[in-house]
């Protein structure tokens, strides 16, 4: 047994579930994760004019794990400041819900986002004879809701005033925008603005490429916001290659088998049956490794990793919506390449892998220095 392996050698005499559990606890790093993670966390740090930010990629490419790195890290940058001022709270956030029958929930929304920064009482918050006029930022459609809307909203403001909060995230930012019709997008675009401006807090929003749409609506929220892709990888690009088949590396040294598998020759296969994504690839090798303790293997083989692929439907999809949103962002100018190298079928290329391995560029696939040390901002 390879005795530079990162986990503890009695994980190996363990259960199953706990092995796996280990496993589903490995966080890789990766390039693309930190570039967008430096993009974050030096506006948050040092906010200029823009508090929106849309964070947006394929299903499966990583944005929750950025935003939990993202908000652990604010955690760990201010906390010399949370130690002096107990009343503070450094970064917030919610998983937005879709709207229901269309109608978006402003009190739902101001609600989540007061228990998410433990604010108390919030069933008794009362609007004191405030009225749209009195605020030009309550001047939006609050109709549905009525004034326990407002109330609930003024009180997330003095909340994110006066508890200091330097950073709001919002996941699955999308369902924000399921009403239809392009006015409706647009009052909801301004009224994340005008959260942001008045309580001066960085609204940060992960979501699907459905947020492309934003920067669209007009000239103001398109200043006042700004795009950040998180990719996937690419089979065409050998830098991307060459990052993938680390994450791989990595993800190998951490699987709890009695023998750490070489999944690096099959590198193909797996960039091309995860359409690039990390998360979907962890999701992946944590199936395969079920398989492979339920069958009570040494190690992780390309059967393992054929009976816990995703069909090749699901893959298809997720490629097609992967294409569709880095066309747009490419008409956009944001973007310079698309994902049409890894339109190739699970079959198809794990018989590449098997036969055609170190051809990628100038660099043959070998093992890089792993780890997370190199990533730790």
């Amino acid at each position: 047994m390879n005795q530079e392996r990162p986990f503890p050698e009695g994980l190996l005499l363990q259960s199953s579930q706990i092995k796996t559990s280990y496993f589903k606890s490995i966080t890789v790093p990766h390039k693309n994760l930190k570039t967008a993670l430096d993009t974050l966390l030096i506006n948050v740090l040092e906010p200029a004019d823009t508090l929106v930010f849309l964070v947006f990629g394929v299903t499966g490419v990583g944005k929750t794990t950025l935003r939990l790195r993202l908000e652990k890290l604010l955690l760990e940058e201010f906390l010399p400041n949370l130690q002096n001022n107990l009343g503070q709270i450094a970064v917030a956030g919610i998983e937005a819900i879709p709207a229901e029958r269309g109608n978006f929930s402003y009190k739902d929304y101001y609600t989540r986002a007061l228990e998410a920064l433990k604010e108390v009482l919030v069933e008794y918050k009362v609007n004191y004879g405030l009225t749209e006029s009195d605020d030009p930022g309550l001047k939006h459609d609050y109709h549905v809701d009525g004034k326990d809307s407002l109330a609930l909203r003024r009180a997330m403001e003095k909340v994110f005033r006066y508890r200091q909060l330097k950073a709001f995230t919002v996941d699955e930012a999308q369902h924000l925008l399921m009403i239809s019709g392009g006015h409706q997008m647009l009052q909801q675009m301004n009224w994340i603005k005008s959260i942001a401006n008045l309580t001066g807090t960085v609204h940060i929003l992960f979501g699907t490429y459905e947020l492309l749409n934003c920067s669209t609506l007009n000239g103001q929220v398109g200043r006042r916001s700004e795009d950040i892709h998180l990719s996937p990888y690419h089979a065409d690009k050998p830098e991307d290659v060459a990052e993938f088949i680390r994450v791989i590396n990595t993800f190998q040294r951490h699987l709890p088998l009695e023998k750490e598998p070489n999944l690096e020759k099959h590198y193909e296969y797996l960039l091309a049956g995860s359409v690039g994504c990390v998360g979907i690839l962890k999701n992946w090798l944590t199936r395969s490794l079920r398989v492979a303790l339920a069958s009570e293997a040494k190690t992780l083989t390309t059967s393992h990793l054929k009976q816990s692929a995703m069909g090749d439907s699901r893959i298809n999809k997720i490629r097609s919506e992967a294409q569709q949103g880095e066309r747009r962002l490419l008409e956009s100018g944001g973007l310079s390449i698309g994902l049409e190298s890894l339109d190739v079928s699970n079959n198809q290329a794990i018989n590449k892998s098997s036969t055609r391995i170190g051809r990628v560029g100038q660099r043959n696939p070998k093992r890089d220095a792993v780890g997370m040390k190199q990533y730790d901002s």
